[in-house]
């Protein structure tokens, strides 16, 4: 808080109350210590038994102390010279040393592969990586994650602040810079806690935010130069590579919900803001209650299921429900379904969900096209196509338009998204390696518990702090 700025006594209990929400307990932290330091010890084991040049070190929020309650981001990185090969041998090197280290493990994909291991309750990743020094040109963007560690420990002066700011944000299901979020990651959560200098003076500014916001915490670049350089809402300069911005991933959706929230926080402050985010939601939406909306919306639903895909990982499966929701949309848009919403998620193991809300499920065939501007260039191209095609009626002109009844090509969505499935335009991680279901709402009752409960927060769009920007 600035100085000689007074908390108000409902501002300052509720601060109060956060912290000791948000700090992990005694028990808690020195079980992750002890677990941390013992797989450390391991990986360092197994490298040495290889005969490796390799340095094991520990990186991320267990080790700058920003991790929430329940919420453990361990994560031991080998840093290898970059001699050692290509990212690809990398990626074999940290399998054998998880199965040396661990006996067991799990694959996952980012930029190369990575390995998740479980030890003593935690999940921990194994991330392979390039030895840099600062300023020295990065190979992967994994490489930079211990000079990050490295700058926010000799930075940021209260660890707390930015755990209140983690709360803050998975409240509003905000944080994490993955595709599945877009949103902040927990290294630019510490970078906006070092720049303002605590949680509260971050969402007093947040709250003032218009795009596009413009930060350098180490003053690497000109603001003219920055604003050139980047083109998103919210520009934070990385303090150990000036030629990336750490809210890249940030979409302008999640944005505005931050600094609309931060304004709706300091409206009225409410201790709801953190306790979502640390609270585990179990809700089991019922198919009953989804076909129920949909009648009294007098609107219609159509999922796709993409199930079998075992082998892609997480990243890669929600990368891939994301872009298979954008094409549905054009797809659908394009032959007049006019979507409310499409949307895609995944259950991150093996099936991938895509849906969408639509007035209709089956068009009529004849569909009104409007053509171009009366004696304009297009004019003859437009009146030869639709002369020598059979028509419902026209070409017509109407006002200074030319105009023309023809037949859809696609009255049933589901034909289209058919259609669409076994083409070659399909993504090509998805080509030829699923099984696809096409569901309307009277068939998904068969999707998982998940699918049905996103579908159901996609349907209602609620935003808890709506309640809180009234007076």
């Amino acid at each position: 808080m600035r100085e000689g700025m007074p908390l108000s006594n409902d501002l300052n209990g509720i601060l109060e109350e956060a912290r000791k929400l948000v700090n992990p307990s005694d028990d808690e932290r020195e079980a992750l210590k002890k677990a941390l330091k013992s797989a450390i010890r391991r990986v360092e084991s197994a490298v040495e038994d290889m005969g490796l040049n390799a340095e094991v070190i520990p990186v991320g929020s267990a080790v700058r102390d920003t991790w929430l309650p329940g919420n453990y981001e361990l994560d031991i990185f080998v840093l290898f010279p970059k001699e050692a090969g290509d990212k690809h041998v990398l990626g074999e090197l940290i399998k054998e040393i998880a199965k040396r280290a661990f006996g067991t493990f799990r694959q996952n994909y980012a930029e190369h592969p990575y390995a998740i291991v479980r030890f003593e309750g935690f999940d921990i990743d194994l991330v392979p990586a390039y030895k840099i020094k600062a300023g020295e040109r990065i190979v992967s963007s994994v490489d930079r994650t211990p000079l990050h560690t490295s700058y926010v420990l000799s930075k940021l002066r209260s660890p707390s602040e930015v755990r209140l700011l983690k709360a803050f944000l998975k409240s509003l299901n905000a944080y994490g810079a993955e595709e599945k979020v877009g949103g902040f990651s927990g290294y630019l959560c510490e970078l906006l806690v070092i720049y303002y200098g605590s949680f509260l003076d971050t969402i007093m500014n947040a709250s003032k935010w218009r795009p596009p916001v413009y930060i350098d915490p180490e003053r690497h670049l000109s603001e003219e130069y920055a604003l050139s350089m980047f083109q998103d809402p919210l520009i934070v300069i990385d303090p150990v590579d000036p030629r990336r911005n750490v809210a890249a991933a940030l979409t302008l959706t999640q944005f505005n919900r931050f600094r609309v929230a931060a304004r709706a926080f300091l409206n009225k402050p409410d201790i709801e803001f953190f306790e979502r985010g640390l609270r585990h939601r179990g809700r089991r939406i019922k198919v009953s209650a989804i076909e129920e909306e949909l009648r009294r919306r007098g609107s219609h639903l159509i999922a796709v299921e993409l199930s079998g895909l075992n082998d892609l990982g997480k990243e890669l499966l929600w990368s891939q429900s994301k872009k298979l929701a954008r094409v549905f949309r054009d797809e659908l848009s394009m032959y007049g379904f006019q979507p409310f919403w499409v949307s895609g998620w995944t259950d991150e193991s093996s099936i991938i969900v895509v849906a969408s809300e639509l007035p209709h499920l089956k068009l009529p065939y004849l569909e009104r096209r409007v053509g171009p501007p009366v004696g304009m260039k297009d004019e003859e191209n437009f009146l030869r196509k639709y002369v020598s095609e059979e028509t419902f009626g026209g070409p017509f002109i109407e006002g200074d338009r030319w105009y023309v009844y023809k037949r859809r090509r696609y009255i049933e969505a589901s034909i289209l998204l058919s259609d669409f499935l076994r083409s070659n335009r399909m993504p090509s991680p998805l080509r030829g390696r699923a099984n696809i279901k096409i569901l309307s709402e009277k068939e998904i009752a068969s999707l998982g518990q998940w699918a049905l409960n996103a579908i159901w927060e996609e349907l209602l769009k609620e935003e808890f702090f709506v309640k809180y920007l009234v007076k």
